[in-house]
């Protein structure tokens, strides 16, 4: 009889031992599907996130007028010359910027003028360049301003002779 008891014994820990089994499965299938459901989810979330964040800003421009300038080009011989107004514009929130560029007038003219001295006539008359030429001036004038950047350039008078 005690040797009859020791089987039934041995039973009944198999058995346990295949429910906690059962019991880790079922714990990592939950974890997964848990994992998943948090994955989808910020993902979504990121997704709506980046939509919101594409939608184009509208900035509006407040102009400041320069003085006439009249610069010697890079050509040879040094007989050509550019003479223009220009307009600088800049974001009308920024009132810091505004303080800024009308406190360093000077370092912008000075910008300016550099810029035009190391252009030949042919670039700055070829009407292909126009753009290219207001995306390298406002580099130029860029570069040394600290309160904010200026996002457009105009012409009032452009002569280059």
């Amino acid at each position: 009889m005690a040797f009859g008891k020791g089987k039934n014994k041995e039973k009944g820990e198999n058995s346990g031992k295949g429910g906690k089994g059962s019991m880790i499965v079922l714990f990592i299938l939950g974890l997964l599907v848990l994992g998943a459901a948090t994955f989808g989810g910020v993902y979504l979330f990121m997704k709506t996130k980046n939509t919101v964040e594409a939608q184009e800003v509208v900035v509006e421009n407040a102009y400041i007028d320069l003085q006439e300038f009249t610069v010697n080009l890079a050509d040879e011989g040094g007989k050509r010359y550019f003479k223009g107004e220009i307009s600088i514009g800049y974001d009308k929130s920024k009132t810091k910027l505004l303080e800024e560029l009308t406190a360093n007038q000077v370092v912008v003219r000075d910008d300016i003028i550099f810029f035009f001295k190391s252009q030949k006539a042919d670039y700055l008359n070829n009407v292909v360049n126009r753009d290219a030429i207001k995306k390298q001036l406002i580099d130029a004038i860029n570069k040394d301003l600290t309160k904010g950047k200026i996002t457009d350039v105009r012409f009032k008078s452009m002569i280059v002779q």
